[in-house]
């Protein structure tokens, strides 16, 4: 069977965030794909071979999760894999994977702080972030690479194709 990085090429990234007031924070990370050969379609044919698959999928995003170090308040924080999922835009060629990745972190009414250490680079593809805040948050400050907009409790972020992202970036929120 040929292997899925022979043809299947990034076409684009999407995260969500989930702030909770208890500190849980969950992230639906989905990436699209341009597969002209149906790998990933063929995989539902052979649940062994889905399920290996899948595996490896899981385990690389928990090896790049592992390199970053993150930190809630001064805390570290281990943001793990905990699901991931195959799908379809409406075409075999066309898959997106799922990751739901979670963590929780020591929240307190006031000002808090998210910091991220992760490797700078440059995108192949056009990424987009959101995250959701409880209600009522006030977004202080952001320090990242992309660009981004704060609409009340939702912090929205952007890069596209050749920008670059990653370093230090931290989001500062006070939570009544």
């Amino acid at each position: 069977m040929r292997k899925p990085d022979e043809e299947v090429v990034p076409l684009h990234a999407h995260t969500y965030f989930n702030v909770s007031e208890t500190g849980e924070f969950c992230q639906y990370l989905i990436y699209d794909y341009y597969d002209p050969e149906g790998y990933y379609a063929s995989l539902e044919a052979d649940p062994d071979e889905y399920a290996r698959e899948m595996g490896k999928l899981w385990d690389n995003m928990q090896g790049f999760l592992d390199e970053e170090r993150n930190e809630v308040n001064g805390e570290p924080v281990h943001p793990e894999v905990i699901f991931i999922d195959l799908g379809f835009r409406g075409r075999d060629e066309l898959p997106f994977i799922t990751w739901v990745i979670s963590f929780r972190g020591n929240l307190v009414s006031g000002i808090n702080t998210y910091n991220t250490w992760s490797e700078e680079e440059e995108l192949e593809y056009d990424c987009e972030a959101m995250w959701v805040f409880p209600e009522g948050t006030e977004i202080i400050d952001v320090r990242t690479l992309m660009e981004y907009e704060i609409h009340a409790n939702i912090l929205s972020l952007w890069a596209r194709e050749r920008d670059h992202i990653g370093g230090d970036e931290s989001v500062i929120f006070r939570i009544p």
